[in-house]
């Protein structure tokens, strides 16, 4: 099955935007998208192939995918598994493509099997996610 795909401008170099996109993570993720939004105080990528990211709730940390590449400022993937079966990851893939100081991002969440598919429709808001990366790194400059 296709991936998801997305692209979206922003307005940083892509640097930045590889940086606002892994470890700035927790600034624009929507809290509505986790287990529990009274209680989101972030995230976190552990900057590295087979680093953990997670979900945080205070103390708490709800791990939802493994760090697959790190080829900063250029590419990032990670393991996904938000809301299913951690033995049944899906992948996001994200490349970073920057001309005159302006970034494109192209987004894929694939890697859909039979284990997966059912929850493709309920994990394609992407579109709403990606707005507010991209309004987090036109705050950026």
């Amino acid at each position: 099955m296709e991936p998801l795909h997305h692209e979206v401008t922003v307005a940083c170099d892509r640097a930045s935007a590889f940086r606002l996109f892994t470890t700035g993570l927790g600034s624009w993720w929507d809290a509505a998208y986790s287990p529990d939004a009274a209680t989101f105080t972030g995230a976190e990528v552990e900057p590295r192939v087979g680093g953990a990211v997670a979900l945080l709730h205070g103390e708490r940390r709800f791990r939802f995918g493994e760090v697959l590449v790190w080829d900063r400022p250029a590419h990032y993937a990670q393991s996904f598994w938000l809301s299913m079966d951690a033995a049944h990851p899906t992948r996001l893939d994200v490349r970073f493509e920057e001309e005159d100081g302006v970034c494109t991002v192209f987004f894929d969440h694939g890697g859909w099997t039979e284990h997966t598919v059912a929850h493709r429709a309920r994990l394609g808001d992407w579109s709403h996610l990606l707005g507010r990366f991209a309004r987090a790194a036109a705050e950026l400059g």
